[in-house]
């Protein structure tokens, strides 16, 4: 049987998961030291919500969605520019890093178990984790561009705060159990 032809990596999916990048640097710039530029800062969080979900829909579409560098670059990428949008949040809004530690505990978290998945190779062999977004995931990172867009503008952020950290949670929960049931069903299925 003919292998399938590898999936470029310069595929329409990737580059915009890729512009979220330097949204993360342009979101800097433009937050500046004053609330007055938040419309602006808000405009570069919808300009890379709009480039995670045109990534995923056009992978789906091209049926590319679960192979090529799609599947980890995308989070990547996601989880790079929440990382510029918390440090400008940081430096230039003076948010305490407990608050946005509270916003992101999910992949605080999911770090140091995903370093432990990649160097023990037992783990490998039993457990396959899903790069998929599941919906409790997709909440979360709702939750969480609400929180920072709370923190944007200046208004109450406690609410939406705990409302990601605990969506965040019960994501990576449920991201544990389903990379535990992948890892049962291989093993069933193994000869």
């Amino acid at each position: 049987m003919p292998e399938a032809a590898p999936i470029p990596f310069f595929t329409l999916p990737n580059l915009l998961s890729l512009a979220r990048l330097p949204l993360g640097w342009l979101f800097w710039v433009v937050l500046g030291p004053t609330p007055a530029r938040a419309a602006a800062a808000l405009g570069v969080i919808g300009a890379a919500a709009a480039t995670d979900v045109l990534d995923g829909t056009l992978a789906r579409r091209r049926g590319t969605a679960l192979a090529g560098a799609g599947s980890w670059l995308d989070p990547i990428c996601d989880k790079l520019f929440v990382g510029a949008v918390l440090a400008a949040l940081h430096f230039e809004r003076g948010v305490p890093f407990g608050m946005l530690a509270l916003i992101v505990a999910r992949e605080l978290i999911q770090l140091p178990m995903s370093i432990v998945y990649r160097t023990i190779p037992t783990l490998r062999r039993w457990l396959r984790y899903d790069f998929r977004a599941s919906v409790l995931g997709k909440a979360a990172t709702i939750a969480q561009f609400l929180a920072i867009g709370a923190l944007v503008v200046g208004l109450p952020a406690t609410l939406p705060i705990c409302l990601a950290f605990a969506l965040g949670i019960v994501a990576l929960i449920d991201y544990v159990r389903r990379a535990i049931a992948i890892g049962r069903a291989r093993s069933t299925t193994a000869p």
